[in-house]
């Protein structure tokens, strides 16, 4: 038995009475004041963002992976978002650029020891001999070739690492660090430590 589209006519009127139902005027009014203020306060936000921007002035030699990555400890990308930068690689000298504020991070705390004298020339997972005098790091799963700056909060020494190596597999270990950094962060004679670690690229 066929279809009577005549049976679909009160349907779409009753759709169309609940559309135009007209809106109370309080609500009409609620709704206007909402969005004005939203309105504004977005209008406020973005003010005191661009208000809290630094301007730098591009130097010859400049990249904007070393604007980003080494002065500022900004995503490049994020930069050239930020700028309408199409094509990052044509920055020239004397250009400015807004650098806007990145919200503060909490370091994340980790266990770390440091590579026996045993392992020296020994070959890590990045396919080098594992050199102690140089200032790597093996952690479990940042990609090899981050790197990272360490701080131990006892005598407030930091340090930037790289990472060249997996492990460690000692449970309770977040992380192990060569000869060269047990020295600079001075942990050499304790041998395990708390330290505090922050990715920088």
């Amino acid at each position: 038995m066929g279809v009577n589209p005549a049976k679909h006519i009160p349907v779409q009127v009753e759709f169309k009475n609940k559309v135009q139902m007209p809106i109370p005027r309080e609500g009409k009014d609620t709704f206007s004041s909402l969005l004005t203020s939203r309105m504004n306060e977005t209008g406020g936000n973005q003010a005191s963002e661009k208000a809290k921007a630094i301007e730098y002035e591009v130097r010859p030699g400049d990249s904007l992976w070393k604007i980003g990555v080494r002065l500022f400890h900004k995503d490049p990308q994020q930069i050239a978002r930020d700028n309408g930068l199409t094509n990052p690689d044509l920055i020239r000298p004397g250009q400015k650029l807004l650098i806007y504020p990145t919200e503060a991070r909490t370091p994340e705390k980790v266990t770390a020891s440091w590579y026996g004298m045993e392992h020296h020339n020994k070959i890590t997972a990045g396919g080098l001999p594992f050199d102690a005098n140089k200032s790597t790091v093996a952690h479990r799963t940042l990609p090899l070739g981050t790197k990272v700056r360490l701080v131990n909060p006892e005598n407030g020494r930091t340090a930037v690492g790289q990472v060249a190596d997996r492990g460690p597999y000692i449970r309770g270990r977040d992380l192990d660090v060569s000869l060269a950094l047990a020295k600079k962060l001075g942990f050499v004679q304790k041998g395990v430590t708390e330290l505090e670690i922050e990715v920088i690229s």
